[in-house]
């Protein structure tokens, strides 16, 4: 597709409207913020400019255009990211979206994760005899089994390796797909294996879970963080059972595999898993974009009981409702089922409780009504979400009989105490290197003064990488500089077009350019006089160097006299 064509496509896709459509958005001044969807935060560090199109998140540094956000958030390729997003707009594409006829390093492992589906699946049903009677014991029908691809991992060290190379995969791209071990050893070996899908359907890694006690490693081995999957970004089950989702309103969140086949296997397809006790903030933006009302289904024990607290303060501080099924101490969603039946679990759902009434009636966590407080308190202070907070607050004011007051003053307590604590901690960071720093802001934010920074700034100047390779850009493609997130697109590197939306973001230095100029050019000259000195301790009888010494002493000093005279006049 030609650059004319992608530059449409970011015009036409407002970056306030797209990114809205996945994550909530408060206006804050000129700009809008939100908690970062790519890590967990307790305070919004992403900010998004509807003036410059672009959004930067200053906690985890990631930033770039509305491509880049929709590629980033559904981990799917740039391609990818252009045809949903030109069918949002409206704009057909005609061409092939390809790189020179070559697929991406992400498309490249999204295929070899579903050859490996393959290959699991078809070992489970031609050669996987004691997984199968596994499964037949837990009641996992043949249905479920094919519908979710499950699988199983041969007690091999090389088989998905050859398999993979056999289906003319390159061997080098494998070390990035999570499958093998540091020694190219196949990572799942003799194991139920279950395909872990995102919400758009693709495969983008794989939990296995080992048959026998006397097996070696944990009950549960997952694939690792690699170039398409992130743990805690993803929900089991969610590409199948989002539409559900969205038309019954309400989602039932369990916390593993089996739970979530058994859920599903008896009609509740509204359910996901968590892959997990410790549920994300990412995982709840993404299952907010299909309903607001959570029901948590963790295991009845302590653990469970006390995680399920914890996320349910989680998604009440995103501002969706929850509520907390509380199962009897030995049993989960899967025993639950197999012991009482469907309707005794539909009871259970509608016996759901918000969190403040669940942790009053609770006997299992062992936490006393000051120690259930304290928790709630705790939640209550996460809260940015002004009306979820005030929300909370009556319900443990009337749930355990408190005033309103009692609670307002035990958060304004809290929240001094926190304020405290940051403002002692927290140490200012010096910016290094600001004067390479202000002449770029500068010229990001008048490309009119472009030309005299080129007259007398080169590359030389700038004794940091990474101001270097923006500077670069600049002079590159001075002709694009106007527009910035289509300048964005054009940049391979993903930590250059975080720096070039991080600075793109600022606003400028109280500085001229003359002035930003002379800093710049005397602190190279320093820099060169340091250099020299060293040289000419190592060599103090080179005359070449001493020469070069007073020029550079020259050079500096006429420069101090023009900031003098620009001090004076």
């Amino acid at each position: 597709m030609d650059q004319y064509s992608i530059d449409e496509i970011i015009e036409r896709n407002d970056i306030i409207d797209v990114i809205s459509s996945y994550i909530p958005l408060k206006k804050t001044g000129s700009n809008f913020k939100a908690r970062c969807p790519f890590h967990d935060e307790k305070t919004a560090s992403f900010v998004v400019s509807p003036k410059k199109q672009i959004y930067k998140c200053f906690g985890c540094g990631k930033g770039g255009n509305v491509i880049t956000f929709v590629q980033e958030f559904e981990k799917i390729s740039f391609p990818e990211a252009l045809r949903k997003l030109a069918s949002r707009a409206g704009i057909t594409i005609k061409q092939t979206l390809q790189n020179k006829g070559k697929d991406s390093k992400r498309d490249l492992i999204y295929k070899i994760n579903e050859l490996t589906a393959l290959f699991f699946h078809k070992n489970l049903i031609e050669h996987g005899s004691s997984a199968l009677e596994y499964l037949a014991e837990r009641s996992i029908s043949d249905n479920t089994i094919k519908k979710f691809r499950l699988g199983f991992a041969l007690n091999s060290f090389g088989g998905l390796h050859n398999y993979l190379l056999k289906n003319n995969i390159n061997e080098k791209i494998l070390a990035s797909t999570g499958l093998f071990t540091s020694n190219n050893n196949d990572l799942f070996r003799e194991r139920i294996m279950f395909p872990i899908h995102s919400s758009a359907g693709k495969v983008v890694a794989f939990g296995g879970r080992k048959l026998h006690d006397e097996q070696s490693g944990g009950k549960y081995v997952n694939s690792p963080t690699t170039d398409i999957y992130t743990k805690g970004n993803e929900l089991y089950g969610l590409f199948e059972t989002k539409y559900t989702i969205s038309k019954k309103d309400n989602a039932l969140i369990c916390e593993g595999y089996t739970d979530f086949l058994r859920l599903y296997e008896n009609g509740f397809t509204n359910s996901v898993a968590s892959l997990g006790t410790s549920l994300t903030d990412s995982q709840i933006s993404l299952l907010s974009r299909f309903s607001e009302n959570i029901y948590m289904l963790y295991d009845g024990d302590s653990s469970g009981r006390k995680a399920a607290v914890r996320a349910a303060g989680k998604i009440l501080g995103k501002g969706c409702n929850v509520k907390i099924v509380g199962f009897p101490k030995t049993d989960d969603p899967d025993s639950f089922i197999r012991n009482n039946g469907v309707e005794k679990m539909q009871e259970l759902i509608e016996n759901a409780k918000p969190i403040a009434q669940f942790l009053l009636d609770d006997n299992v966590i062992d936490v006393d009504k000051k120690g259930k407080l304290s928790v709630l308190f705790d939640i209550l202070n996460d809260m940015e979400d002004e009306v979820a907070q005030e929300l909370l607050s009556q319900d443990i004011a009337e749930t355990f009989g408190l005033s309103g007051h009692a609670v307002a003053s035990k958060i304004r307590k809290k929240r001094r105490s926190r304020k405290q604590e940051i403002e002692t901690t927290e140490i200012p960071q010096m910016e290094q290197f600001r004067e390479e720093r202000n002449i770029i802001l500068l010229i990001l934010n008048n490309l009119s003064l472009y030309k005299k920074v080129a007259q007398e700034i080169d590359l030389s100047y700038f004794l940091t990488e990474k101001y270097k390779e923006i500077y670069k850009i600049i002079l590159e493609h001075k002709e694009n500089m106007d527009n910035i997130p289509a300048l964005i697109s054009k940049i391979d590197k993903e930590n250059i077009r975080n720096i070039l939306t991080e600075l793109s973001m600022l606003e400028p230095p109280v500085q001229t350019i003359d002035d930003a100029i002379i800093a710049l050019k005397t602190r190279k000259l320093h820099s060169d006089l340091a250099a020299l000195n060293a040289k000419i301790l190592n060599d103090p009888k080179n005359m070449d160097l001493f020469n070069k010494k007073q020029e550079l002493k020259k050079e500096i000093l006429k420069i101090n006299k023009k900031v003098v005279r620009r001090t004076l006049y």
